[in-house]
């Protein structure tokens, strides 16, 4: 499981000097004779930005708790379904004993259906979280590129007074880059909340999947183990296990679906 990452302000960014003196060359400088590109500055990492900014799927996550949550409903129901049953002469001949044998052929059929949604779901959701990590490194990227571009463009607007001199009355480009530098300043903080809303639907998931994992690998194996040993004996210290493992297993589950 990836650690949850606290984002530190850009301001706070270690940049490089020669990264800086390359952006005000490049970027920075061309604006005093075509200031109209003022209003494109950094825009390529805002767009990249943009892009990147889609959490897990929570349609997915949704339809796993939904899922399990049938799972426990099915295995709340086995202590009815599954409970051991004699037939006389007559129940046989009416053939409640062949309908009580396809209603548990039945119940397992229904169960192996949800076990079996519940596990590709949890494929897919891993595959999501895994997208999620990548586009959060890439975004962490772009976070230093930002803070590149707002330094280049605070240190721009000290030194853009030895650039121009005569500056004509109505020049406003210092005004129009400092509301430039704010604006990328905001954006990029709107954009870091939503960095930390999707590391926290990253828990969110692996804590889902940890514990679907639990009960897929080894609780549920368990369960059904005691379930044939009760069949095959009936006998009450096996009835207790079955108990005990088929709540043992509901309880993780549950636990599953806790925010």
């Amino acid at each position: 499981m990836t650690q949850f990452t606290e984002l530190s302000p850009i301001n706070q960014i270690s940049v490089d000097p020669q990264d800086i003196l390359s952006i005000k060359r490049h970027d920075l400088v061309p604006l005093l004779n075509d200031q109209y590109r003022l209003n494109s500055y950094a825009d390529h990492i805002i767009q990249a930005q943009s892009v990147l900014l889609n959490g897990i799927d929570p349609q997915l996550t949704q339809q796993l708790s939904q899922t399990i949550e049938q799972v426990i409903a099915a295995l709340a129901d086995s202590k009815k379904i599954l409970k051991p049953k004699r037939f006389n002469g007559l129940q046989k001949w009416l053939g409640l004993d062949i309908e009580y044998d396809a209603g548990q052929v039945k119940y397992y059929k229904d169960l192996d259906r949800l076990l079996d949604q519940a596990n590709h779901l949890s494929r897919k959701l891993q595959i999501e979280i895994q997208k999620s990590q990548s586009r959060l490194q890439q975004l962490t990227g772009l976070r230093e590129r930002m803070a590149s571009y707002v330094f280049a463009a605070q240190e721009f607007l000290q030194e853009y007074p030895r650039f121009v001199q005569n500056a004509h009355p109505l020049d406003n480009f210092a005004d129009r880059l400092s509301k430039k530098i704010n604006t990328l300043q905001t954006l990029q903080a709107s954009n870091d909340i939503a960095m930390t809303q999707m590391q926290l639907s990253q828990q969110l998931s692996f804590s889902l999947l940890d514990r679907f994992k639990e009960a897929q690998q080894v609780l549920i194996p368990a369960w059904q183990y005691h379930v044939q040993q009760t069949q095959q004996s009936n006998a009450k210290v096996d009835l207790t296990a079955l108990d005990d493992s088929r709540e043992k297993l509901i309880g993780t589950l549950r636990k599953s679906l806790e925010k």
